[in-house]
């Protein structure tokens, strides 16, 4: 049995599990704050939000227990324990090498086609500036998605895509958008930035294809943490949810 489910968030990776979908959403909440540390998660109350069965809201919370975002009690369900911005940091400092190593690669292994992808990945969301925060932070979240994944894509490790899209379990990419919401400055930097990278990729520069998308990833971690310290335990307007993913449960 197919069931057509709708999460109230943007950061679900497309082709995710439903499980690891679950993990970006309550990621989220869990650092905006808007799910406080110490509250108790229980398996029936979000599978009836969410409208799914407990199997995959276990493994969700399996998942972030073995991140150690949560503690799992028997028959009581998981408390959270939260991630702090030293956390963030500390995956930003390992995400951030890794990115730029395969910026670096993708320079001599990009294809026509991939090269394509990535000039137009942020197109859509640069005709959203002025559109509601809701619009942009639906339409950056896939740009942001593409234009990573297709230099990961390019890069042609497998190895390496399988460790940062570990790194990306434990602390998802498109996050960030929640420290950018309603600064415009912030927001058309990010976007000099993924520029940048582009044009130093399209011209075969290595070491300046690192240099930029190590700075950028290093960059949007800080701005991550520093949200994160600044807001712990509080619900700011900006980090409201600002689109839903629909994902497919097969049973």
């Amino acid at each position: 049995m197919a069931e057509d489910v709708v999460l109230d968030d943007d950061l679900a990776p497309q082709g995710a599990s439903l499980s690891d979908q679950l993990v970006a959403v309550l990621q989220r909440r869990i650092i905006s704050g808007e799910i406080p540390i110490g509250t108790w998660l229980r398996h029936s109350a979000l599978a009836e939000e969410f409208g799914i069965s407990r199997t995959p809201v276990r493994e969700a919370l399996r998942i972030l227990a073995s991140q150690g975002i949560v503690t799992i009690a028997p028959n009581r369900g998981a408390q959270v324990n939260g991630q702090s911005g030293h956390d963030i940091r500390e995956i930003g400092q390992v995400r951030a090498e890794l990115e730029g190593l395969a910026a670096a690669l993708a320079c001599d292994r990009i294809d026509d086609r991939q090269t394509l992808r990535m000039m137009r990945s942020w197109d859509e969301f640069r005709a959203s500036l002025d559109e509601p925060v809701a619009v942009q932070a639906e339409r950056w979240a896939k740009s942001n998605d593409h234009f990573h994944s297709v230099i990961l894509e390019a890069a042609g490790n497998k190895y390496l895509t399988l460790t940062i899209r570990e790194l990306r379990r434990r602390l998802p990419h498109n996050l960030s958008f929640g420290a950018y919401a309603g600064n415009s400055r912030l927001i058309r930097k990010n976007l000099q930035e993924h520029e940048a990278i582009t044009n130093a990729i399209l011209a075969q520069d290595a070491g300046l294809a690192r240099r930029l998308m190590t700075e950028h990833i290093r960059n949007s971690n800080e701005a991550i943490a520093h949200w994160v310290d600044q807001f712990s335990g509080v619900r700011p307007e900006t980090v409201r949810r600002h689109s839903r993913v629909r994902v497919t449960e097969s049973t």
